[in-house]
């Protein structure tokens, strides 16, 4: 860093500036400068808050500091007390005013020791991926306070309202297809049982889909996944115009669509149909291949030329792997039925990528915590991931707000 010498002569009004003299200055350590800017942040803050504590002690007692004989009195000051808060900007020690009755600051509650800002920064980032030792370490350690993994694991308990008030949501009747699918996650609750989360997704005229339903089973039988149809048709998808619901070919799914919404078309998800070539190939190096030209047929958008392209991949291959093609040609049409949507619903009710890509983000977070202790943690889990993606909504929920927002209900 540079400095020139300045010239300034009395009763001038220019500065000459002599460039050929300058003088080494030495830089300063951002480090220190940032350190310098949180502590005074920090300081700041601590006035701050402190202030407004003051007044609403005043407010509390209704007469100032050293009054005598104030009518209208409600209490008596008693002296002060020390309260760590915890704030996204770092922690602060508060002497906070006391009175002889209790007083509710709105600072903080009764017993709180965090601002809900910074515990919604920490769910979000254990909800993102990171494990709740390491979201209490490395969060607290930049924050200057560290917390245990119980202390966020138990701030899980703010979303149960939320959980509550998502299988009250009202819904409208306009969605054009819905997406039924179940993966299966370890449960230590149930002695490290796999049990299936089912999930029911909304796709609209225009595309956009929407998490209607979402309950962890004993299986996915008929019986409970038609009582999860049940409720969201009881909620307000009554189904007039809805015409098609994907699944991924099991027949207890399929059962259960008919038992609720008995005029609609079963869509058999062509992800699902092109896998069961893998399966069911004798040679996996030919099944992959198989999976390529089976993909591409079914990308085709002209229905007449993807039929005649499915027809000839089914010829090209019957000799070599009968058993694959045999149950890749079986109930085929079924998987043409989502062709009559809009386009902007064809492609998202043709397979159950939707629901895959969900439980694709659920797989990654299982990665970094093992398995889930009770049935009501996958299913808060599942919906705190669902309220951060932008691709899939919530009903009633803007798709920007924080995760901690409440539900609008709808009329």
């Amino acid at each position: 860093m540079l400095a020139y010498e300045v010239s300034v002569a009395e009763n001038i009004d220019e500065l000459e500036v002599r460039k050929d003299k300058t003088m080494d200055c030495g830089c300063r350590d951002p480090h220190l400068v940032e350190e310098w800017l949180k502590n005074r942040v920090r300081h700041e803050l601590k006035l701050t808050l402190e202030s407004v504590l003051e007044w609403e002690r005043d407010q509390h007692v209704q007469a100032l500091r050293y009054e005598r004989g104030t009518p209208g009195r409600t209490d008596q000051r008693n002296g002060y007390r020390k309260r760590d808060l915890s704030t996204t900007m770092g922690s602060v020690e508060l002497r906070v005013p006391r009175a002889r009755r209790p007083i509710k600051y709105s600072v903080f509650g009764s017993y709180e020791r965090r601002w809900q800002e910074l515990d919604l920064l920490l769910l979000e980032a254990h909800i993102g991926g990171m494990s709740t030792r390491h979201v209490g370490e490395r969060i607290g350690g930049i924050l200057g306070r560290k917390w245990s993994a119980s202390t966020i694991s138990n701030l899980k308990e703010l979303l149960v309202e939320r959980l509550e008030s998502f299988r009250s949501q009202s819904l409208s009747d306009d969605y054009v297809a819905l997406v039924v699918d179940g993966m299966y996650v370890r449960i230590r609750q149930c002695l490290d049982r796999k049990r299936p989360v089912v999930v029911v997704i909304g796709v609209k005229a225009d595309g956009s889909c929407e998490m209607l339903a979402m309950r962890v089973c004993y299986s996915e039988n008929s019986t409970e996944v038609e009582g999860l149809l049940r409720d969201i048709k009881e909620r307000g998808v009554r189904g007039h115009g809805l015409q098609v619901v994907t699944i991924d070919g099991d027949k207890g799914l399929e059962t259960a669509v008919y038992s609720v919404y008995g005029n609609v078309r079963v869509q058999d998800c062509t992800f699902h149909r092109i896998n069961r070539l893998h399966k069911n190939a004798k040679g996996k190096k030919r099944a992959r291949r198989m999976m390529k030209e089976a993909s591409e047929a079914f990308e085709e958008p002209d229905r007449r030329k993807q039929r005649a392209k499915l027809r000839s991949f089914c010829d090209r291959w019957r000799e070599r792997e009968p058993k694959a093609i045999e149950c890749f040609e079986r109930d085929l049409y079924r998987s043409f039925e989502a062709h009559d949507l809009p386009k902007p619903a064809r492609s998202k009710a043709t397979t159950s990528g939707i629901c895959e890509g969900l439980f694709k983000q659920l797989r990654a977070r299982i990665k970094s915590i093992g398995s889930f202790e009770t049935p009501r943690a996958v299913e808060l889990y599942t919906l705190a991931i669902v309220s951060q993606k932008k691709w899939i909504g919530v009903p009633g929920r803007n798709q920007a707000a924080p995760l901690l927002t409440p539900f609008t209900h709808k009329c």
